[in-house]
């Protein structure tokens, strides 16, 4: 890679490194604390401002396009530091963005452009299953603490950005979570999980090749939603169900407990946020 690339000079800039955080050490509790606190004072104000206005779900919804252009920004710098900086022009689809944390970016920025009803399904998926996603990963670090500061800084901001958004949907009371609602989320859960799988499995030999002509490379298999038909989970708890079921019933198991535990968080903070919040 040329070192008069463009991308390459701004972005080397901002390439600090520094030694990987541990799991549960001071930096990794502080960083979670923080972005913990900056979503939980941002939800609150953003809510009161919502509930204010005289049309709350188009200032809602406002709220959320902003979001996703910012979070859809953030990915654009991840990307393309990976690609110049960390991985020197060669492309790993570990990091390709459809995670499950990824979804809110997508279901933000198409926010407006939908239908009421998919609009409300956006919102029962991100109260539930983005609030599970952004604590999960906050709790459990692991694919974020890195040597660079600016990515591991992107980890912590990006899942406060998602639980920012989680809990503001759950402070606005617009989630549903009726039997028919969460089973809407459920199913776009579901659409969104064969689609990771089905990539996964798409991308495999790619992967392969890439990482055989490109050693340094450390990833040689791709893992959207952590969900890939071929190799165990690098997740713990999920690893340990698929090396005793075997895979496919890991990844149903797995599936079907996330889809459950989201269900549950949205339907105690729908009933939570209608106990505090006025009728329109």
């Amino acid at each position: 890679m040329m070192k008069s690339n463009l991308f390459f000079d701004i972005l080397s800039y901002t390439a600090w490194q520094m030694e990987a955080p541990v799991l549960f050490s001071a930096f990794h509790v502080t960083a979670a604390l923080l972005a913990v606190t900056f979503a939980a004072v941002a939800a609150v104000f953003f809510a009161r401002r919502i509930a204010a206005s005289a049309d709350r779900k188009r200032a809602l919804g406002r709220v959320l396009f902003t979001s996703g252009i910012i979070l859809a920004v953030l990915e654009i710098y991840k990307q393309l530091f990976l690609f110049y900086i960390v991985n020197g022009g060669v492309c790993d689809w570990w990091f390709f963005p459809f995670q499950l944390c990824s979804v809110p970016m997508y279901l933000c920025i198409l926010y407006p452009l939908v239908s009421d009803r998919l609009r409300s399904t956006f919102l029962t998926f991100m109260s539930g299953y983005t609030f599970v996603s952004a604590a999960a990963a906050l709790i459990y670090p692991d694919d974020m603490l890195r040597t660079y500061i600016s990515l591991t800084v992107h980890g912590f901001v990006w899942h406060g950005l998602l639980l920012f958004l989680s809990l503001l949907v759950m402070f606005s009371g617009e989630a549903d979570s009726s039997a028919a609602g969460l089973l809407r989320a459920a199913s776009l859960f579901a659409v969104l999980s064969l689609a990771a799988v089905c990539f996964n499995a798409a991308i495999e030999p790619v992967m392969q090749s890439i990482h055989s002509a490109h050693p340094d490379i450390p990833h040689s298999w791709a893992a959207m939603f952590y969900m890939n038909p071929y190799h165990i989970s690098p997740q713990p708890l999920v690893d340990s169900i698929q090396k005793t079921a075997g895979i496919p019933a890991g990844l149903v198991l797995y599936a079907i407990v996330i889809a459950c535990f989201s269900s549950l968080v949205c339907k105690l903070s729908y009933r939570a946020s209608h106990r505090r919040l006025p009728k329109n």
